[in-house]
This record gives C-alpha cells, sequence and structure tokens, in this order.
C-alpha cells in the first residue's frame, strides 16, 4: 500500500481543517471562567517566548531552510528507492 504525496497532502490539510473547526466550535465562550483566564495568560507568554525565539535572524532561517531541503532530499530518496517517483 503506498501513501502518495497527494494523500499526504490532503490527510494533513484535513486534519488541519478539522483542528481549526474545533477550534471556533468551542471558542464560544464570552465570560472565560477564571482558570481560563489564567491558562490564556500562561499561553500567551510560552507563545510569545516561541515567536522571540523563532526570529529570522542570522542563525535560525538558515537553519530551518536547512533542515526543509534536508527532508526534502530524504523523502525523495526513499521515493526513488521505493520507485515512487519517476
Amino acid at each position: 500500500m503506498t501513501f502518495g504525496l497527494y494523500n499526504l497532502l490532503f490527510a494533513v490539510a484535513l486534519t488541519f481543517l478539522l483542528t481549526v473547526g474545533l477550534m471556533f466550535a468551542v471558542s464560544g465562550n464570552d465570560n472565560p471562567t477564571p482558570t481560563q483566564i489564567r491558562n490564556r495568560i500562561i499561553m500567551r507568554r510560552k507563545w510569545k517566548k516561541i515567536k522571540k525565539a523563532l526570529t529570522p535572524d542570522e542563525v535560525i532561517f538558515p537553519m530551518l531552510l536547512g533542515l526543509l531541503v534536508l527532508g526534502l532530499v530524504g523523502y525523495l530518496a526513499v521515493q526513488l528507492s521505493l520507485g515512487g517517483v519517476k
């Protein structure tokens, strides 16, 4: 059974759409509880740290680009060895 690139992209897109849809479906509360308020503050702080760590500077951007290229080369190597890409 082969799981082609289009099937993989479809599965990722479907998962993304389901996740976003569920997020909007459960976010209808206009009056959050104190626990939710506290959790949101904590998550905002963590998200700010992640954004700050991933800002494109002279170190992180080439590393992420290199990882992307290595992943693509690895994917193509596996597909060529299995006969998936012709």
